[in-house]
C-alpha cells in the first residue's frame, strides 16, 4: 500500500561564494581594521618570546647603576650626570633591540606568512605599520623602566620632563621599530640581521654622545653626531628635562622624519605577494 506521505523535500547546502578576486574591503574604517589584525598577530608572537627585552631592560639598569661614579666624575663637564646616563643608556639599549623588530618582519618572510598576509589584500605600508605599533609599545615600555629607575634611586627628574619626555620616548620607539623593519625587509639572512643590528647599534651608540659625553669625544666624533638617529634621541630626552623647546621641537622632527624615511624605505624593498 502506498504512503500517503509526501516525500521531504531534500536540502542542498551551497557554500557561500567568496569574495571575487581582486576585491578589497571598502570604507573608512577598512584600513584600520587591516592595521590592528596586522598588530594583533604581532603581539602574539612578541609575547611568546619576551626575554631578549626583559634582560635588554634588566642590563640597562644595571649599566646605570654600575657606571654611576664615572658619569658623577663627569658631571661638571656635562651638567647633572643623570641627564647624561639615564638618556644615554636608554637609546643604547634600544637601538641593541633592533634585531628585535627585525626579526619580526624576517621571521614572515622566512614562514612565507608575509605572501599570506599579502594575499588578504593587505597593503605593505598597512602591514609594516601594524607591525611597528606593537613593537613601539615594547619599546616605550623597556624605556620608561629605566627612566622609572633612574628617577627613583637617582633623583632623574621625571617631573620636569612631564609630557614632553612621554611624547620623545614613544617618538623614539616608533623609530627604532621602523629601522628595525626596514632592517628585516633589506637583510637574507638570521646572521645578516644579527650582524647589521650588532654593529649598526653600537656604531650609533658611541658616534652620538649616548654612552660618553661629546664633550669628552675628538671633535670628529661630535661633528658626525647630528647624522646618526641616537643623537637626536639624546638631545630630545635631555632637552625634555632641561626646558630647552627649541632643541626638543627639532629633535622631535628629525626623529618622525627619520622613521617616515625607514618605513618608506621598508615598504619600497617589501616584497609583493606571490600570486
Amino acid at each position: 500500500m502506498a504512503s500517503d506521505r509526501t516525500p521531504a523535500a531534500t536540502i542542498v547546502r551551497r557554500p557561500a561564494a567568496g569574495p571575487p578576486e581582486g576585491y578589497r574591503p571598502s570604507g573608512p574604517m577598512a584600513v584600520p581594521r587591516r592595521v590592528l589584525v596586522v598588530a594583533k598577530h604581532t603581539s602574539v608572537l612578541l609575547l611568546r618570546s619576551p626575554g631578549t627585552v626583559i634582560a635588554y631592560s634588566i642590563m640597562s639598569m644595571v649599566l646605570l647603576t654600575v657606571l654611576r661614579p664615572m658619569y658623577e666624575r663627569l658631571g661638571a663637564l656635562t651638567g647633572p650626570a643623570i641627564n647624561q646616563e639615564a638618556p644615554g643608556i636608554a637609546v643604547m639599549f634600544t637601538l641593541l633591540a633592533l634585531d628585535v623588530a627585525g626579526q619580526v618582519l624576517l621571521s614572515e618572510r622566512i614562514w612565507g606568512t608575509w605572501d599570506r598576509l599579502r594575499a588578504d589584500s593587505i597593503g605593505r605600508p598597512t602591514v609594516l605599520v601594524g607591525k611597528a605599533l606593537p613593537l613601539t609599545v615594547l619599546f616605550t615600555v623597556q624605556q620608561a623602566v629605566l627612566f622609572v629607575f633612574s628617577g627613583l634611586v637617582y633623583g632623574f627628574d621625571l617631573a620636569a620632563g612631564s609630557w614632553r619626555l612621554a611624547l620623545i620616548t614613544v617618538a623614539w620607539g616608533w623609530c627604532v621599530s621602523c629601522l628595525g623593519l626596514a632592517l628585516g625587509v633589506w637583510v637574507r639572512t638570521q646572521g645578516q640581521l644579527a650582524a647589521a643590528a650588532d654593529v649598526g647599534a653600537l656604531a650609533i651608540t658611541c658616534l652620538s654622545g649616548s654612552l660618553v659625553p661629546l664633550a669628552i669625544l675628538p671633535q670628529w666624533v661630535s661633528d658626525v653626531a647630528p647624522w646618526t638617529p641616537g643623537f637626536w634621541a639624546l638631545r630630545g630626552f635631555q632637552s625634555a628635562v632641561t626646558g630647552d623647546h627649541a632643541m626638543y621641537d627639532r629633535s622631535l622632527l628629525v626623529i618622525l622624519g627619520l622613521s617616515l624615511l625607514a618605513l618608506l624605505l621598508a615598504s619600497l624593498r617589501a616584497p609583493r605577494a606571490s600570486r
